[in-house]
């Protein structure tokens, strides 16, 4: 592909990324009811479509085209994030927060945690995208293995639990929710190997 190509390429996605956040928030806060009615639902869809409205509004944002080596860190408004360690812990513990039942009951009830909720995702879903631009593959995937576990660990306690762990919510959707976090555990990994297969086949090519 001629640099001309990779130019044109790099203006076209800012519109189509831009779309995407704003499709992404849109549902979320749209379907806001329907999406808040079911645990499931409310944990896996809404929560997610928030955290990439941020990650779709940083992609729009960025001048230039997407790179994949950590020597970004030295340079830009990102220094302080260095080789994505910082963003990334940043965006996992936000992720881990909103595994817990009470978060969830909170953010029905509580304006400062709806707050929280409506605009902190969006912002560590911005975090997470830069952040990922200067991981490399090693950190990514200590970040990812670690998030996965949590995951996985925290569904079955969904399933295990007798009783409900959330007020707003039937047993029933429980059990539901622990299966889709068990789910995403597992989809989670293969995702992250396709989106980084030609760099895992280079290196495996050597």
């Amino acid at each position: 592909m001629s640099r001309r190509q990779e130019d044109a390429m790099t203006r076209r996605r800012p519109p189509v990324f831009a779309a995407l956040a704003l499709l992404c928030l849109g549902v979320a806060l749209g379907a806001y009811r329907p999406l808040t009615s079911l645990m499931s639902l409310h944990m896996l869809v809404q929560i997610p479509l928030l955290a990439l409205a941020g990650v779709f509004t940083e992609l729009a944002a960025r001048r230039h085209p997407v790179r994949s080596v950590a020597s970004d860190t030295k340079r830009g408004p990102w220094s302080c994030n260095e080789y994505g360690v910082p963003g990334l812990l940043l965006a996992s513990l936000v992720g881990t927060a909103w595994m817990i039942p009470k978060a969830l009951d909170d953010a029905l009830t509580d304006w400062r945690v709806a707050t929280f909720k409506y605009v902190g995702l969006p912002a560590a879903g911005w975090v997470l995208s830069a952040s990922l631009r200067l991981a490399p593959a090693v950190i990514k995937l200590f970040f990812l293995g670690n998030f996965c576990w949590m995951a996985a660990i925290v569904g079955m306690l969904y399933l295990d639990q007798p009783v409900r762990l959330c007020n707003a919510y039937l047993l029933d959707d429980q059990d539901w929710a622990g299966r889709g976090l068990i789910a995403l555990a597992i989809i989670l990994p293969f995702g992250w190997l396709l989106a980084e297969i030609r760099p895992i086949w280079r290196f495996i090519s050597r």
